[in-house]
């Protein structure tokens, strides 16, 4: 078999240039059909569940998909091997031969180039929200803090703003100037590339009433908010959970441990950890979305050779934030 004569290196490099020949979306387009959204993905319904609406994602940039609703993840050769049952024998001879179409070099280099324009340009508007923010202490965003029960100092991954609220179709102003908590996304080498912005009532108890109070910019999937701070030292243990609140009750709760916080459900398996994290403990939510979070997101962590712990909220909580209020489901 050909993983036995080539060495590790050259049997990796050797799928990924196979599956780097073609785009995504052919290969996937057959079972399931791709509509455009935005310049850079295509979205459609998921292959791997029954829904009616599409929460199907396929990046042709990354060579990657993503599924909101069922959590499944992957590449071309996941697509193959779980989507379609083949082999990776078997799928690696579809990708390497002539059953999809073949993207040119110059369309490869072209568009791993955009890709890579693309992504500097988000991290430099998530980056910019950041500079633009205000120390947290004594704004609406700390009192939403303390609203929620969090006692414990302010990081100095949160800071306050005041920012536009814009419909995410149109980008029309739906309201000017409202007091937003924003919480610091870095990737794994301490960089921050992004934001998430929570949007707040005027005098910070509660969140804006809309139907998406939190909005992110920048590079979102595999970034952080590290609800401790800024720098987790050479913390070679930490914890991942799923929203801004519940890891702020957790660093106040667990002062002696990292807390890395996914900012999305879906997201809590795909965190790029530092290089030195050998342990992460899954803190999920008590509910059915939570659990099948993190054991997902367990399968994950164990196949990239990092030790997984479980735990959810005591008996009569539904998250952490919850259980630190005191607030019953």
């Amino acid at each position: 078999m050909m993983h036995r004569r080539l060495g590790q290196d050259d049997f990796r490099q050797a799928v990924a240039d196979a599956k780097a020949r073609h785009l995504l979306s052919e290969i996937i387009g057959r079972k399931t059909k791709l509509k455009p959204r935005g310049k850079r993905e295509m979205v459609g319904l998921c292959p791997f569940h029954e829904e009616r609406s599409p929460s199907f994602e396929v990046n042709d940039d990354k060579g990657t998909y993503h599924c909101w609703g069922c959590g499944a993840v992957g590449d071309a050769m996941t697509f193959l091997t779980k989507g379609e049952g083949l082999s990776f024998r078997d799928a690696f001879q579809m990708l390497a031969g002539d059953t999809f179409p073949v993207i040119s070099d110059e369309e490869r280099t072209k568009r791993k180039q955009d890709a890579a324009d693309a992504t500097a340009r988000r991290i430099r508007i998530g980056q910019d929200c950041w500079r633009r923010a205000l120390p947290s202490e004594g704004t609406a965003a700390e009192a939403y803090i303390r609203y929620r029960g969090i006692t414990a100092p302010l990081p100095n991954t949160v800071r306050f703003a005041e920012l536009n609220y814009r419909d995410q179709e149109s980008g029309d102003v739906i309201a000017s100037r409202v007091p937003a908590m924003v919480c610091a996304l870095q990737d794994a080498a301490g960089l921050v590339v992004g934001v998430q912005r929570i949007y707040l009532a005027p005098d910070g108890r509660g969140k804006l009433d809309v139907a998406k109070p939190k909005m992110s910019l920048g590079i979102i999937v595999g970034s952080a908010f590290r609800a401790a701070g800024h720098d987790i030292g050479s913390a070679t243990q930490v914890i991942a959970c799923e929203g801004p609140e519940d890891g702020l009750s957790l660093a106040q709760e667990i002062p002696d441990r990292p807390v890395l916080v996914a900012c999305g459900t879906a997201l809590l398996s795909r965190l790029d950890l530092p290089s030195q994290v050998r342990e992460i403990t899954l803190a999920g939510d008590k509910n059915a979305a939570g659990r099948t979070a993190v054991e997902q997101s367990r399968t994950v962590y164990l196949d990239r050779g990092i030790d997984v712990v479980e735990m959810y909220p005591a008996a009569g909580f539904k998250d952490y934030n919850d259980q630190l209020r005191g607030v019953r489901m």
